[in-house]
């Protein structure tokens, strides 16, 4: 377990930096939720594929499609909640900074970050954890 909690934090570090970029650099043509949306599906789908390789180490092809569209359900908890969060902030504060913007997705991606993480275990990857204890 300790090596897929590694393997996440790099992932989910690396999937981060690159999904506040593609929002920082989206956001002042698409507006905060669809730069939002944008920056999660694509950074969902990378994550997704590098959670199975580093994390989990899948490598074979075989439930790659399943794992994916799974993935893709994980996703639209991680944009309710940084989705929900934007709007709030905008609510507070119609005009807000794209540092303020970016501060409270990032905040918004801590507990999707965990939800990720036990849904990635529980439920995208059960099949590793069953093929792991079985084999002790």
């Amino acid at each position: 377990m300790w090596r897929q909690i590694g393997g996440f934090l790099f992932v989910g570090a690396i999937c981060t930096a690159a999904s506040l970029a593609i929002f920082a650099g989206l956001r002042p043509f698409t507006g905060s939720q669809w730069a939002n949306l944008i920056a999660l599906v694509l950074t969902s789908i990378l994550n997704t594929e590098l959670n199975r390789r580093h994390s989990w180490a899948i490598k074979e092809r075989q439930h790659w499609f399943r794992d994916h569209r799974r993935g893709l359900w994980v996703m639209l908890l991680a944009l309710l909640l940084t989705s929900s969060s934007l709007w709030l902030l905008h609510a507070i504060n119609p005009n807000p900074t794209v540092f303020e913007d970016v501060l409270t997705i990032t905040a918004a991606n801590v507990l999707a970050a965990l939800s990720r993480f036990l849904l990635l275990r529980y439920w995208i990857f059960r099949r590793v954890r069953s093929r792991g204890s079985a084999a002790k």
